[in-house]
């Protein structure tokens, strides 16, 4: 059976730290090369489709993270429009957090997830608990059914030192999981829920539990966390300053995840140039949630090996088609022009391609595997 064969040519490949001038050979869904083209045509091979991107940016897929669970949009064509809504922004892929009841089985599990059928794009599932739902036999159980992602919800402080961290840890290690920590905003004073957040960073440290945490002021003192161990994904108004950290140190481990959505950063004052923010855009929105979450290098990059998600945006548009006097909101400014998802169009030219139904749940997640 022939495979089908394509070839991206002309434009400006975007990484976490660079951009160059590079052909992408794309065969079934999977980037094999990288390149500028020099080699001889042979008039026996077959030719592959050609893609021209001039003038464009390509740049990997980027990764939704919702705030609320989408499974539980039960209206089909809804559903859609908010799947859609992700795609407009360069998204290729999300990750949906799953709140089980107590009383539901894996059959009953099943059916709750069954509005990702309609997916257009690639999901990963995450499971949510509360502290007080949150054991060895859960842990057990989850990770057997293939989610390597636990989203826990803390009240007080106190209650972290009632989870039997010794075995939790053992557990941990041997699954290759990671721990979401969730702090309700309602549920106790602001400083109240920052001691939480730095106390399930010393615990964590301590254990040697990799962990993401939300909020957390913390997250912009590099020098007092471990970059193996912590993550942070980022709230709106800190994304800023941590494109700024990251800037200055370039090369540096910096433990950050945005979704796009998030991302609100002040330029009226230039403080970089115009392609190295698109390259921490990247970074922060692509390449980092991708390694926190498991999916690299299978996305958030374009890399040999890795699935052709794929953004295209036209230089024209970065940075000229709005008000640099202003907070830049990038999900609403910087809207790509095409975008594909293992090597498949589903938007192309501001126009929606038939793909409903074209995602994958994604299982075989590692989110202990790479350092951001």
């Amino acid at each position: 059976m022939s495979q089908q064969e394509w070839v991206i040519r002309g434009g400006s490949v975007v990484t976490g730290h660079e951009i160059r001038e590079a052909d992408i050979w794309i065969v079934d869904g999977k980037i094999t090369r990288i390149a500028k083209d020099s080699m001889i045509k042979s008039s026996l091979a077959p030719a592959p489709v050609e893609i021209d991107a001039t003038g464009m940016y390509v740049m990997p897929g980027f990764i939704g993270m919702p705030r609320l669970p989408v499974y539980r949009i039960r209206d089909r064509r809804t559903y859609i429009e908010s799947i859609r809504s992700m795609i407009q922004m360069g998204c290729t892929s999300f990750v949906d957090t799953f709140y089980p009841d107590a009383w539901m089985n894996l059959k009953q599990v099943k059916y709750q997830q069954t509005p990702h059928f309609n997916s257009m794009i690639d999901y990963v599932w995450h499971v949510g608990l509360d502290v007080t739902q949150w054991n060895e036999k859960e842990l057990v159980k989850w990770t057997k059914r293939g989610y390597h992602a636990l989203h826990v919800t803390l009240h007080k402080p106190d209650e972290i030192s009632n989870i039997n961290w010794e075995t939790i840890s053992q557990l941990h290690t041997s699954n290759k999981t990671i721990l979401h920590l969730h702090v309700p905003v309602g549920t106790s004073a602001k400083e109240e829920r920052e001691e939480l957040r730095l106390a399930w960073l010393d615990v964590t440290k301590y254990w040697k539990v990799r962990t993401v945490l939300s909020e957390s002021t913390a997250q912009l003192e590099p020098d007092i966390v471990d970059p193996y161990h912590h993550i942070f994904r980022l709230k709106k108004e800190a994304t800023d300053r941590a494109l700024r950290l990251m800037h200055r140190h370039w090369f540096r481990s910096m433990p950050f995840i945005a979704p796009l959505e998030d991302v609100q950063i002040d330029y009226r004052r230039r403080w970089c140039q115009e392609e190295e923010l698109l390259c921490l855009l990247v970074r922060l929105a692509s390449t980092n949630v991708a390694k926190a979450v498991g999916l690299y290098p299978k996305k958030g990059a374009l890399i040999p090996g890795a699935d052709a998600d794929i953004v295209f945006l036209k230089k024209e548009n970065w940075l000229t088609k709005c008000d640099v006097s202003t907070i830049l909101n990038f999900s609403e400014k910087q809207l790509p022009t095409s975008v594909m998802s293992n090597g498949k169009w589903i938007y192309r030219d501001t126009r929606f391609s038939s793909s409903v139904g074209m995602g994958r749940c994604l299982f075989d997640t590692k989110p202990y595997t790479f350092v951001i």
